[in-house]
């Protein structure tokens, strides 16, 4: 169940500054992103990069003033349930000095030009598309054993493989794992945490009307009919870098775009910290999905035990009911043969003898019946599987 958190604007100003936004935004309930865009919304400077270091150092500058407003408005949130506990210690201990990392100066990946690429994987993926035929949309793509997909206009592979190489050097750099196929156990993907994520760098095409050239109308003119295509497919100009495996997980930021003053080339620290956050959620899932089995598990283990005790209880009641009736109808039939008796004795009290035979099979009926009375086996308990004809061939020979 969710509830609302108030805070002052100027209030939340101090918290800023005073406070690392990760473990404050733990405070309210948000991503440190959800965070700083109310931060951004409401006009309230956030602290640069490496502005904790330079606290640490003792040498950290003056927090930014708060613009002036009419007046100091409150600001709403929205606080979600308290994560668990696991969660924010896995987040605290593990991932949360990886994120803090990101934001140093000298981990600040930085994007080469040109094709002096450097690491394998850019290498073998420049040369796959270089290779490529473009597809109807004018793009080569590549979808090869790397946890990177591509799909980019000609014009724009050697910027996608410069992100890739810078990329996969800052990777190798922090000793995170780039698994291909058949390089080892497990799925492909940059393996973060024990989790797999892999990452698609994209260029869109922008779809225009075709207008007929020369060389359309002298075909059409030619053979009495066009060819052209309806639409033509430009590139947009606009590369975007997702994490694919963390598309639909709440609340993590996924994709990463060309703006109009900020490339995606200025953006993969911010990506760095979008693997660390989505691995975080995909171990977060994964436990969670665990205790959910488990707690199924003793659930379905406890329903298993009522359906055992309700089948039990079922059984006896119908045991019950079956004796009762039978226990009824052998009382009756007792009460014929008491009545038949009667009817068929002589004026002398004699019974002849054809009756004391029937009365003497029709007791060993009821008593068979009665379920309080013992009885020997009868011919009725015969099986029909036992009184069914064989032929030799069920004879075996001695």
């Amino acid at each position: 169940m969710t509830t609302r958190h108030t805070v002052s604007r100027s209030e939340l100003h101090r918290l800023v500054w005073s406070e690392p936004l990760t473990k404050l935004a733990q405070q309210f309930g948000l991503s440190d992103v959800g965070l700083r865009k109310i931060c951004l919304r409401h006009d309230i400077p956030l602290p640069p990069q490496g502005y904790r270091q330079q606290v640490a150092a003792g040498r950290a500058p003056k927090p930014a003033p708060l613009p002036k407003s009419k007046d100091d408005p409150t600001i709403e949130f929205t606080v979600t349930p308290e994560p668990p506990a696991f969660a924010m210690d896995l987040m605290d201990r593990i991932f949360a000095p990886l994120i803090e990392a990101e934001a140093r100066p000298e981990a600040r990946i930085e994007v080469a030009t040109g094709t002096s690429l450097t690491h394998p994987i850019a290498k073998r993926i420049f040369k796959a598309l270089k290779a490529a035929r473009p597809d109807k949309y004018g793009a080569v793509v590549y979808e090869g054993p790397d946890p990177f997909r591509v799909r980019v206009p000609p014009g724009s592979i050697e910027r996608a493989v410069n992100l890739i190489d810078a990329f996969a050097i800052a990777l190798d750099q922090r000793r995170i794992e780039i698994r291909s196929g058949g390089s080892g156990p497990g799925g492909v993907g940059v393996i973060i945490g024990g989790e797999a994520e892999r990452l698609a760098i994209e260029e869109a095409s922008q779809r225009q009307i075709h207008w007929a050239t020369e060389a359309d109308k002298a075909r059409t003119k030619r053979f009495g009919y066009s060819t052209a295509p309806m639409y033509d497919f430009v590139p947009s100009g606009v590369m975007t870098v997702q994490i694919t495996t963390a598309t639909y997980r709440d609340g993590l930021r996924s994709l990463w775009k060309d703006g109009k003053t900020r490339k995606v080339e200025d953006c993969l620290n911010e990506i760095m910290v979008g693997l660390y956050r989505a691995a975080h959620a995909a171990t977060v899932q994964a436990r969670k999905a665990e205790i959910r089995e488990l707690r199924a598990g003793e659930e379905n283990a406890r329903r298993a035990a009522l359906r055992l005790e309700r089948a039990t209880s079922r059984k006896q009641l119908d045991d019950l009911e079956e004796q009762s009736l039978a226990w009824e109808r052998a009382q009756r039939m007792r009460g014929f043969i008491l009545a038949y008796e009667a009817a068929g004795r002589e004026p002398d009290g004699a019974l002849p003898a054809e009756a004391v035979q029937w009365i003497d099979q029709a007791s060993r009926h009821a008593d068979r019946i009665d379920p309080l009375t013992p009885t020997p086996p009868s011919a009725l308990d015969y099986d029909e599987c036992d009184l069914t004809p064989i032929s030799p061939w069920h004879i075996q020979d001695d």
